[in-house]
Order: C-alpha cells, then structure tokens, then sequence
C-alpha cells in the first residue's frame, strides 16, 4: 500500500473493522489493495473458492470513497459466503448476491461518512 498515505491506510483500516462489525463477519478474509490492476479483470475480486480468503481491491488512480465502496461490496460477498448464500459465482451484473453487494456498499459509505467525512476529501 505504499501507494497510500497514513491518513488513507488508517481510514482504510477503521473502514474495514467498521464494516465487518456492522455486518457480523466470524472470519474476516485478508484485504488487499493492489497499486494496479495485476490479475484482477475488474476493480476488485473475492476469490471464495480458496481456502484462505483474499479480498484484492486495484487502488490506483481511484479516490479513497471509491475503493472503500469496492472493500464493502466485497466484504459483502464474504458474509454471503459465510451465510452459505455464496455457492457458484454471481453474475456481475444484476442478480440477488450482486444487486445486495451494490446495495450494502452505497449504505456503508453513508454510514461511515457520519463518522468521518473525510472519507471524501479528495
């Protein structure tokens, strides 16, 4: 994450305890953000297949709100996974698991941005 600040990486990290508090996750996956795409085929992956659980987010040349959206979107993902709800991948677009990923991601930002709006300060 040297491409990070230490205001960026510590808000990262208050935003990923916060969400996983917020949705109840017993096993939180690793989370890490990429300085470039790499493999990733989008802006991020969770790769639920694996036995240790990788959530990849591209951060380069993205603002701080934005990847923190692609973080809880995934983090979502995860507690589907845990749920038992997350068996065969999703489409990308539209669907159950995705369309409540888009949705959960828009309301964390919200609720997070009550706490500290410099989430935005970009």
């Amino acid at each position: 994450m040297d491409f990070l600040n230490d205001k960026k990486k510590e808000l990262l990290t208050n935003f990923v305890m916060f969400v996983i508090k917020e949705l109840e996750i017993q096993k939180p996956p690793t989370v890490a953000i990429q300085n470039g795409r790499g493999k990733l085929r989008t802006t991020a992956d969770y790769d639920y297949g694996k036995e240790n659980k990788i959530i990849k987010i591209n951060g380069k040349n993205r603002l701080l709100v934005d990847v923190l959206r692609s973080v809880a979107h995934e983090l979502k993902h995860h507690k589907q996974f845990e749920e038992g709800r997350l068996k065969v991948k999703p489409p990308d677009i539209g669907g159950e698991i995705e369309d409540e990923a888009n949705a959960f991601a828009g309301r964390a930002i919200k609720m997070f941005a009550k706490l500290d709006r410099t989430i935005y300060d970009e």
